[in-house]
């Protein structure tokens, strides 16, 4: 197990922004000499279509995935779909610590039993942050060996009282080659043959859930730094609800190494997140509408432009082939105590779902 400093690892969000520019159907520069950036008029789509029709294929919501038919994720880990599953069901932490390639920050995580709900497993994984005391903790593991398209479910719980974090897991990406421990390149913006990485994060002290995306497309921000992507700027997202448990769920699907084909999507509590009548946690080539402001992506249903797609990878051999589950804290108060949980990480090649309850 290799032990890496988490702070340096994990870069500064910053907050330094471009203006928006009005939707009239300006097709902005991509950084780097990359050339003109994909955008894709279309008619504005009210929801998700089915395939075939024009606009994003339909994604399953609800009870629709694989937990649904292991009630309290009893057995889950043996469905031919799934990837990895940790319930934190041990009587230990150092248990859990190697059952990942990398644990740090392994002083502030206990088990508790505050486990989620109907669940078959009793204990969960507390983080327990001190402001003035560290950054935080982390466990990363490889998938290997790698995927081409993987959705990624777990619980977190945040205590009422938590201080503003600064970044969070759990993360998918790619490195290659692969290492057992996570690679830094923060404020950069990554080579397409080399590394990707994408997680739901609750944007720092505002509370409310939205990508943090590092990919070779990515837009500069105003500072001149290639910080990662936000996805909901300037619109209503879905808010983090402390002090209960949260099932958040992600996807990535990996481009053709010569196509902007790629896609990533989030749920909160099993559900897409729609706004202006359209979704706007589903992202991929052609939806949806909206406008790049700067280094961010802001959706826009009046918008006659189109998010243009993914080219997260321009080699085969970078894949989907890490899962990192994180908490990094910089900005507390010192002495206070952050709390989060988390509970039923489950990694699968399908929409895996909430859990549905043991009865």
């Amino acid at each position: 197990m290799r032990h890496v400093a988490c702070g340096v690892i994990v870069g500064a969000l910053a907050v330094l922004l471009n203006a928006a520019p009005p939707c009239h159907g300006v097709v902005p520069d991509m950084p780097g000499g990359q050339g003109p950036a994909q955008v894709n008029p279309q008619p504005s789509p009210t929801s998700e279509t089915p395939p075939g029709d024009a606009g994003p294929r339909r994604l399953p919501e609800g009870q629709e995935g694989i937990a649904a038919r292991y009630p309290g994720d009893a057995g889950i880990e043996r469905d031919p779909e799934v990837v990895f599953v940790e319930k934190f069901d041990a009587t230990d932490v150092a248990v859990i610590a190697n059952r990942w390639e990398t644990a740090d920050g392994t002083e502030i995580m206990s088990l508790s039993d505050d486990a989620v709900s109907g669940s078959a497993d009793r204990s969960c994984l507390l983080l327990a942050h001190i402001g003035g005391q560290g950054t935080g903790g982390q466990l990363y593991r490889r998938l290997l060996p790698g995927h081409e398209q993987i959705f990624a479910r777990f619980y977190v719980r945040f205590a009422h009282d938590c201080e503003p974090i600064h970044h969070f897991g759990t993360h998918l990406g790619g490195f290659d080659p692969s290492t057992p421990w996570p690679q830094g390149g923060a404020g950069t913006r990554p080579d397409g043959a080399k590394r990707f990485t994408t997680g739901v994060e609750p944007n720092g002290d505002k509370w409310h859930w939205d990508f943090y995306t590092y990919w070779q497309g990515m837009h500069v921000h105003g500072d001149g730094n290639y910080w990662g992507t936000p996805f909901l700027a300037n619109t209503p997202a879905p808010p983090v609800m402390k002090d209960r448990w949260i099932c958040v769920e992600m996807m990535v699907k990996l481009n053709e190494p010569d196509q902007s084909d790629g896609e990533q999507a989030f749920w909160i509590d099993g559900q897409l997140w729609r706004t202006g009548g359209q979704v706007v946690t589903h992202i991929g080539p052609g939806f949806p509408h909206g406008r790049w402001t700067g280094g961010w992506w802001e959706p826009d249903p009046k918008c006659p432009e189109t998010f243009g797609g993914f080219r997260w990878r321009t080699a085969d051999a970078l894949t989907i082939n890490y899962l990192w589950t994180y908490v990094y804290i910089t900005q507390a108060r010192p002495g206070r105590v952050s709390r989060i949980w988390f509970d039923n990480i489950v990694v699968a090649k399908r929409y895996i779902g909430p859990m549905t309850p043991l009865t």
